[in-house]
């Protein structure tokens, strides 16, 4: 089991939205360089990080993705407005190991089987879930119901799968086990990371129980309800 320290980035900041609400915004760090760094000195094997202002339309951090990739030795996935495969040879070429792709995944399959097709298991198809429906551009708009849209990604060769429960994500309120128990059957062999509402070391060790291979964790990691020490081994 991995836990995969989030880092969402918006105004050249480390941010956390409740529930992806831009208005909803908790500032934690000026220096997102800084906050990857201590993670991986906590132990983190792996980073997720969001360029929300990417995401929403409203610009880029690049420039500081770029920083971030050559400042760790660890891998880092990015998400947030890879909508091209021109923008995610870009996020290839900032020094990620992974690209998420969200809205151009779920709107467009065919975009998975090319993505996958020239960039193998790189590639991470991200499923926003609020209301049993995949969210798409920056969580604003609904699209198709999970129980269509999965099968379908996996048929279009998606390799892994991050799962955010839009619901619990920044509530602090636990994971939404019902989501991923449902997700782990449409997802078949395909490996599923969780992402939304952990709150401890607890909430990690019941999502292994579950199956997923991993767990992307944000607030609880900034505000101190777990420690990257109780949940990284050797």
């Amino acid at each position: 089991m991995i836990v995969i320290p989030a880092i969402d980035l918006r105004g050249g900041r480390a941010v956390r939205l409740f529930r992806g609400d831009p208005e909803a915004e908790t500032e934690y760090s000026t220096d997102p360089v800084e906050v990857a760094t201590r993670f991986e000195s906590e132990g983190a094997r792996r980073l997720h990080i969001v360029d929300l202002d990417a995401a929403l339309g409203t610009g880029d951090n690049r420039d500081i993705v770029v920083e971030i990739a050559r400042s760790v030795a660890i891998q880092v996935q990015l998400g947030g407005g890879l909508r091209s495969i021109e923008a995610v040879e870009q996020a290839f070429e900032s020094g990620v190991a992974r690209a998420v792709l969200g809205t151009a995944a779920a709107t467009d399959p065919g975009f998975v089987e090319k993505a996958v097709a020239r960039f193998d298991d790189r590639i991470v198809v991200a499923v926003d879930v609020k209301d049993d429906h995949v969210m798409v551009r920056g969580w604003r708009e609904a699209g198709d119901a999970i129980d269509a849209a999965l099968p379908r990604l996996v048929e279009a060769g998606a390799p892994q799968f991050l799962v955010t429960s839009i619901r619990m994500d920044g509530t602090m309120d636990g994971p939404d086990m019902a989501l991923y128990e449902r997700v782990l059957t449409l997802a078949g062999d395909r490996p599923v990371i969780a992402s939304g509402g952990v709150r401890n070391a607890g909430d990690v060790w019941a999502l292994r129980e579950l199956g997923v291979e991993a767990a992307v964790v944000g607030k609880a990691l900034y505000v101190g309800t777990m420690q990257l020490s109780e949940v990284v081994r050797g």
